[in-house]
């Protein structure tokens, strides 16, 4: 049974918001049934909240966040205990909402529970959502850069260090602030208003960094703050890389700040979790540039 979360969380059909305080039951649930998915992560949920209007509830232990979707449509993600506790929520809502003459959509699915949910509801209906499949790398890859398939990123590596005198730092409380520079930086760089929700879920991050117990790395050039990139265990053998910022003027900036987090707080897992490209092209190609090891596909589930 899990402990109940300071700020008590509503059960359905009503819904609570989203409060750093609900941390310790959110993990509970996660380090009883390790998730590969990351969403299925407390940050994820928190610093998206504002994004896809997420809100949470109970039904009994299960936690069922209820938010939408890029196309509008109202889904759940559900974090329960096991398996069982997964397919009996489930089935609790499908219920529901069939009462009612509703669709239930659940949506970044894992495989694992799809094939679950597919026995129970056979006539149920369900898309891979490539989009937000999630690039999963050998972390020892992305350390050593080892081979002829990272020539290019040890080339960029090497004419950044060729050409700048920079230093590395751990993230504390002393660079917020300056990430937090860094990132309306980027922003106004970037020029393109439809980033605005990742400046807000950047800052969010940052602003609670110590509460969420995120880490992460910084590289700086002159005392300033040029690039940052913050992560945290998604499970025990996982860490899942949520941001990465970066002036974009120095050359070999973004592969220097994703080996130096590889190799200074990413040691010690297995497998580097470098979330979704969310559909951007150039993000695929980049993140397919890695050479990840797998490819983690989510999907949308519709139960009527």
């Amino acid at each position: 049974m899990t402990s109940e979360p300071q700020t008590p969380i509503k059960v359905f059909p009503d819904f609570s918001d989203i409060e750093i305080q609900m941390k310790p039951y959110f993990d509970e649930l996660l380090r009883l049934n390790p998730p590969q998915g990351s969403e299925y992560n407390f940050t994820n949920i928190f610093i998206w909240r504002h994004l896809y209007r997420f809100r949470v509830c109970r039904v009994e232990d299960t936690l069922c966040i209820k938010g939408t979707d890029r196309s509008g449509i109202e889904s759940f993600i559900i974090i329960a205990k096991d398996a069982d506790a997964y397919m009996h929520t489930v089935k609790y809502l499908a219920a529901a909402y069939q009462r009612e003459g509703k669709t239930l959509n659940m949506f970044r699915v894992e495989e694992r529970f799809l094939e679950l949910l597919k026995q129970v509801f056979p006539t149920m209906t369900y898309e891979n959502d490539r989009d937000n499949a999630d690039y999963v790398y050998l972390a020892a890859d992305l350390t050593g850069l080892k081979g002829r398939k990272y020539d290019g990123k040890r080339n960029h590596i090497k004419k950044f260090k060729g050409k700048y005198v920079y230093e590395y730092a751990d993230i504390t409380d002393r660079l917020i602030g300056d990430c937090i520079k860094l990132t309306e930086t980027w922003y106004t760089m970037k020029n393109d208003p439809s980033l605005e929700p990742d400046v807000i879920a950047t800052k969010e991050a940052l602003t609670h960094f110590a509460e969420l117990g995120l880490k992460g790395s910084a590289i700086t050039i002159d005392g300033v703050v040029k690039a940052f990139s913050i992560t945290e265990p998604l499970n025990t053998d996982t860490a899942v890389i949520h941001i990465e910022k970066y002036d974009s003027a120095y050359e070999g900036i973004p592969q220097v700040i994703n080996q130096q987090l590889c190799e200074h707080v990413c040691g010690a897992f297995k497998y580097i979790n470098r979330e979704q490209d969310l559909g951007n092209q150039g993000l695929r190609r980049s993140k397919m540039s890695y050479n990840p090891i797998f490819i983690l596909n989510k999907y949308s589930v519709h139960i009527s």
